[in-house]
């Protein structure tokens, strides 16, 4: 019997997070989807298959987290043929066309395409399934071309609209939505280097318009809390600042002031505090891309997705 297992986009869920995915933001990435509730493939099965899908990409030089969102890998099985070999216990043979397509969310437009043949056994169908998939190959030529290629694309589609990007990140910017500027600019791939470097200026312009509201928030939570003789709460909110923050200078200085007002605790805390701060000056740079990366990756995480789901047909 020739059974289909087609996995199709559909306007619904997302399931699409991988605790092994790397999530470098200034990197290429895609975001991996795959099925959600899928008559005739088990969650083991699932899991397997995403487990396969995160070793070909990362293997071949991409991210696995896709926080953007746009840029989407997505597998097909066919199961085209099935057959049983009797014994003393039956074996359950299944012939497998195993297809990935990596496309664009945003347009739908498709940017490359992959396919093989495998063959998987086992003690029943969903095993026999794993098996084949166990077989998807994750270093062969043809897996590194499908990447290749679908890269190459990305990188032409942030150089032939950065202007847009550019001009999104601005429009932003003047509303005061610093996180989700960061995060549209943090996007643009290192590989798309004319963009990426067009954009560096105002990603930095974004990021300490970003800690410069959120710091001096800290700060004045902070103040209110000394007024209060709450200095443990007044710490807590000094500790938010971010070493890369235009605040630093000023919470340093608070700190100091309310030194001698700490218990040995607390002044040991300070101290500490202090030492942070300061160290931190001296690495400015390294500071800033790392919470940068952060600040990009908690937008994405908690914004909303877009409505991505698979349904397996089985006929």
């Amino acid at each position: 019997m020739k059974t289909i297992v087609a996995v199709m986009l559909l306007l619904s869920t997302v399931l699409a997070n991988a605790q092994n995915a790397q999530d470098q933001v200034g990197d290429i990435a895609l975001y991996v989807v795959l099925p959600d509730n899928s008559e005739g493939l088990s969650g083991k099965t699932i899991s397997k298959l995403e487990s396969k899908i995160q070793h070909i990409i990362t293997k071949n030089g991409v991210s696995g987290a896709g926080y953007s969102n746009d840029f989407l890998i997505y597998p097909k099985l066919e199961i085209f043929d099935e057959s049983v070999v009797e014994g003393m216990r039956n074996i359950v043979v299944v012939e497998v066309e195993f297809n990935l397509f990596i496309q664009q969310y945003s347009n739908k437009k498709l940017f490359s395409s992959y396919a093989t043949s495998l063959q998987g056994s086992g003690f029943s169908k969903q095993k026999a399934i794993i098996d084949a998939i166990s077989k998807i190959p994750t270093d062969d030529k043809e897996i590194a071309t499908f990447i290749t290629e679908a890269k190459e694309k990305i990188i032409d589609y942030y150089n032939n609209n950065c202007n847009q990007i550019v001009q999104e990140s601005d429009n932003l910017l003047k509303s005061n939505k610093f996180r989700q500027a960061i995060a549209v600019l943090s996007s643009v791939p290192k590989e798309a280097a004319p963009c990426y470097n067009k954009v560096q200026d105002k990603l930095i312009r974004a990021f300490n318009s970003y800690q410069k509201q959120t710091c001096e928030s800290s700060l004045l939570k902070a103040k209110t809390k000394i007024a209060n003789n709450q200095y443990t709460e007044a710490l807590r909110y000094l500790g938010l600042i971010d070493v890369s923050s235009p605040c630093v200078n000023r919470a340093e200085k608070l700190i100091k002031e309310i030194s001698n007002k700490l218990s040995p605790e607390l002044k040991e805390e300070s101290d500490l505090m202090v030492n942070k701060l300061q160290d931190g000056q001296e690495k400015i740079e390294q500071h800033r891309a790392v919470a940068i990366k952060r600040i990009s990756r908690e937008y994405h995480k908690t914004s909303p997705k877009p409505p991505i789901s698979y349904k397996t047909l089985i006929r």
